[in-house]
């Protein structure tokens, strides 16, 4: 069965608009998916408040309608995708008073509430960052509050310059942490499609981290197109599904109402 658990609509204020969800449904059965999870942003931030949805109590409502309208036609789950969870004591707030089936848990911002798509690279020491940045996850996936944890991969997608190509085969010890902290609380990690379309023209995370995740005993994960619009919905979610098996997973997670079970790929 084909899955995308990964995707935005209008919503999100960094996606194309107008996009609705009963449209990114209706894509979804045309592309030939069989379960898709609606996951907009809201990111929270260490100095102001959330962000990033153009209207969360809206996104909620709509992403439920549809729901409801495909039923029998397409599994559609109501999910979130919170940025920085550790961030703001709001984003346990907002999880206490709304249910969705998942929650997607992302890490966009550094300390700085700065999104590292707009860090000037050429002029940091990037080996310091990439260490602060595994830092952050862990301190995020030590928090709690979400059941996937998002494109680990995030900052090589725009930290490579001319005379640089970032990799993570040098900070190996870094991400073991991540993940076995992953695998102990029980979060999927997700394949992200992004990277077709990147510098890497690959799905995510990279070789290295599927082998550790998978040495360290890691199950679960998820697959996600990360879809900002209409046109490429389902984008490598074959990709995602052919890498998993190649590093020996044989299903994929999907949390209805928080609660993980495994589809067959």
């Amino acid at each position: 069965m084909l899955v995308d658990l990964h995707m935005h609509t209008e919503y999100s204020m960094d996606a194309q608009s107008p996009q609705t969800p009963l449209a990114k449904a209706r894509a979804a059965c045309a592309r030939g998916l069989g379960i898709i999870a609606i996951t907009d942003h809201l990111d929270f931030y260490h100095r102001h408040g959330p962000a990033e949805n153009r209207d969360i109590e809206g996104c909620v409502q709509a992403v439920r309608a549809a729901k409801e309208a495909f039923a029998g036609r397409l599994e559609l789950l109501a999910g979130i995708e919170l940025g920085q969870v550790h961030a703001d004591p709001a984003a346990d707030a907002f999880l206490r008073t709304h249910a969705f089936d998942l929650v997607i848990g992302s890490l966009h911002v550094m300390p700085n509430d700065l999104d590292i798509y707009f860090h000037d690279f050429a002029s940091l020491d990037c080996d310091a960052f990439l260490r602060e940045y595994f830092a952050q996850v862990l301190a995020m996936e030590r928090h709690g509050g979400f059941d996937v944890l998002a494109h680990l991969d995030y900052p090589l997608r725009v930290m490579r310059r001319e005379g640089y190509t970032p990799s993570f085969d040098q900070y190996m010890d870094r991400i073991s942490d991540v993940l076995r902290e992953c695998v102990s609380r029980g979060y999927a990690l997700e394949l992200n499609a992004a990277g077709l379309d990147g510098w890497q023209k690959k799905v995510g995370p990279p070789d290295c981290v599927l082998y550790e995740y998978r040495r360290l005993g890691g199950r679960r994960i998820s697959i996600g197109s990360d879809s900002h619009k209409l046109s490429n919905v389902g984008r490598g979610v074959e990709e995602c599904a052919a890498l998993a098996k190649r590093f020996g997973f044989d299903s994929v997670t999907v949390f209805r109402g928080r609660r993980p079970e495994q589809v067959p790929l």
